[in-house]
């Protein structure tokens, strides 16, 4: 059975090839609404094309697939389906989706070395945001130097359940847009930062949402259920912003 790359993926009931991937990460999804302890579970699978899908284990093969897989790690999968991908607020652009089905195979890879990258961005440029006029349809990722972070705030919301929330900026040195990251989010970020060697402190954030303030029509950040973030990662966005900042403030 020959190898496909996530790029040449199209829309099938059963597709007979199989893809080499790394498990980017995972996350579970549950509905607080109706009482469901779990719907299923979201993976972002990413190939040495550098290209990532959506993949997608429905609550009745969490038995067979969750533990399966680990983040970091590399698959071989098979006999899986290529379906549409509509949620409302998709991880990033994309039309499709992999769906695993009790038919599918997970093999983990075994090779010591592997070209498939740990992570893949997108970035939009924090100059979208102050021309925006309205949200993007999809999660984005961003990269910037972080700035003016609030003390964490704790609030009562309409349910009367306890929430809190940290406020921080990201800058690029030309643009800043602020951050709002809830609950267990801004616990590790307020960790994460606090540990954090490196000055400037560079942030890259995956799969966070865009919105637009209804009384001022500012656009902020608000992670999702799909965020995650790095801190000083090895990555060339986050290098050529340092080095940005080397050269405004004469640090060389």
């Amino acid at each position: 059975m020959e190898y496909v790359s996530l790029a040449d993926l199209e829309l099938t009931s059963k597709h007979d090839g199989k893809i080499k991937v790394r498990l980017a990460r995972k996350w579970r999804e549950s509905n607080r609404h109706s009482g469901t302890p779990m719907n299923g579970v979201h993976l972002i699978l990413i190939d040495e094309y550098h290209t990532r899908m959506h993949g997608w284990i429905k609550s009745s093969l969490l038995e067979i697939f969750d533990n399966q897989f680990v983040d970091g790690e590399n698959y071989e999968i098979c006999n899986f389906t290529v379906a549409p991908y509509t949620e409302k607020y998709k991880c990033f652009e994309s039309d499709i989706q992999i769906v695993l089905t009790n038919l599918t195979v997970v093999t983990p890879d075994e090779e010591n070395y592997s070209v498939i990258p740990d992570n893949i961005f997108h970035f939009t440029n924090l100059k979208h945001f102050v021309d925006a006029t309205e949200e993007d349809d999809h999660l984005i990722d961003i990269v910037g130097i972080v700035d003016d972070i609030k003390p964490m705030k704790y609030v009562t919301n309409i349910r009367n359940g306890d929430q809190y929330f940290m406020e921080f900026v990201v800058t690029d040195l030309m643009h800043r847009v602020t951050v709002f990251f809830w609950n267990e989010l801004a616990s590790s970020f307020q960790n994460a930062f606090n540990q954090a060697a490196d000055e400037p402190v560079i942030i890259v954030i995956s799969c966070c949402r865009m919105i637009c303030n209804n009384y001022n029509g500012v656009m902020t950040i608000k992670n999702m259920p799909a965020t995650t973030f790095d801190m000083n990662v090895n990555c060339e966005q986050v290098d050529t912003l340092r080095n940005r900042f080397w050269e405004v403030h004469g640090i060389w």
